[in-house]
């Protein structure tokens, strides 16, 4: 952005012509307004690790399967009142281990308590009574995610060690397989609904994009920003008179979304040209919005490089929809509530 003295520059990334937008207005442009002018562009490179699920859907059948989970993830939902017994009983571990130790790897310790409370809530399985198969999923999580960083080629060969991809993909079949098996003997929680919702492909496919190593990795990593900077904030107590004060709260972890968003941004390729911020953008461009820098653009955050959660105290939804953390516009995270509810509790 300082070479090109813009917020939206092109470069080739990935031999492959791309837009890139920091630029607060510009990617709500893209993500809001000019939606349908893009497809989602991860589906060239993960398809294959994740298969066919919500991520990599477009246009109609993205819709069609967006409406269906739909009502699964609205927080007056049936399963997400479900689901705050076992989220506020992790959370109680969670802080109960913190306590009981000298030192902590905090971003490791969150990884552990989250990857086990999302195969709790998907899955719905009972960490207490499930030791072996929770430990047998988060090590194939582990490995069907190291395959997103790996080179796309599936080499196995006697004399050589596995890829990276190859062992993910194998790590894939393995977690479809349990996947399968609770789907087929689930008579309540989330795994049954989702089976009322969906065909079961389609349930076993988004169940494995819900399990993976994804979302763990975005709640750890806002959980630790939120404690790494706790001295930015603590001079102002959130425990009043006895009471948590959830509006500060929830103006702290806005600020820490702000400026330390979990995932760099994401990805789009145009179906048709279009202009964004101004720019022209040819049919077939792939394009890349980059969150953190639209969350420090000075236009729509004043003092954009300051950590401060009062700018959130009379905050609108027009405001908050200028952070990308969960994307925007109809391809949102469709988890959103469910990850804030994880996340202040």
């Amino acid at each position: 952005m300082n070479n090109h003295r813009s917020r939206i520059f092109q470069a080739r990334f990935l031999n492959q012509p791309t837009v890139f937008i920091g630029s607060n207005t510009a990617v709500r442009e893209l993500l809001h307004d000019k939606y349908n002018c893009f497809r989602m562009g991860y589906k060239d490179f993960f398809h294959q690790i994740y298969g066919n699920s919500l991520l990599f859907s477009d246009g109609l059948e993205a819709e069609e399967l967006r409406q269906s989970l739909h009502d699964l993830f609205q927080p007056a939902s049936t399963s997400l009142n479900e689901h705050s017994v076992q989220i506020d009983r992790f959370a109680e571990e969670a802080v109960e281990t913190m306590l009981s130790k000298d030192y902590i790897l905090v971003y490791e310790h969150f990884k552990q308590v989250t990857t086990q409370l999302c195969l709790s809530l998907f899955l719905g399985l009972d960490h207490s009574l499930s030791v072996d198969l929770m430990k047998e999923l988060c090590e194939l999580s582990t490995v069907h995610w190291h395959g997103m960083i790996s080179v796309p080629l599936s080499l196995s060969l006697p004399w050589l060690v596995s890829s990276g991809f190859s062992k993910a993909l194998h790590a894939k079949e393995q977690l479809l397989k349990i996947i399968k098996k609770r789907l087929q003997t689930a008579e309540d929680g989330f795994p049954a609904r989702i089976k009322t919702a969906l065909q079961s492909e389609d349930a076993e496919q988004n169940l494995l994009l819900f399990i993976s190593a994804l979302v763990p990795k975005a709640l750890s990593s806002l959980l630790t920003s939120f404690i790494c900077c706790s001295h930015l904030w603590c001079h102002e107590p959130l425990i009043k008179n006895g009471e948590l004060d959830v509006s500060l709260l929830e103006c702290i972890l806005l600020e820490v979304m702000r400026i330390w968003p979990p995932f760099i941004g994401g990805r789009r390729v145009a179906i048709m040209e279009c202009t964004i911020g101004g720019f022209h953008i040819p049919k077939n461009y792939a394009v890349i919005y980059l969150a953190h820098a639209a969350h420090l653009d000075p236009e729509a955050f004043p003092q954009p490089e300051s950590f401060l959660p009062a700018r959130w105290k009379d905050c609108s939804d027009s405001d908050k929809e200028k952070l990308y953390c969960f994307g925007g516009g109809p391809r949102n995270c469709i988890g959103q509530h469910l990850v804030w509810t994880i996340l202040k509790v």
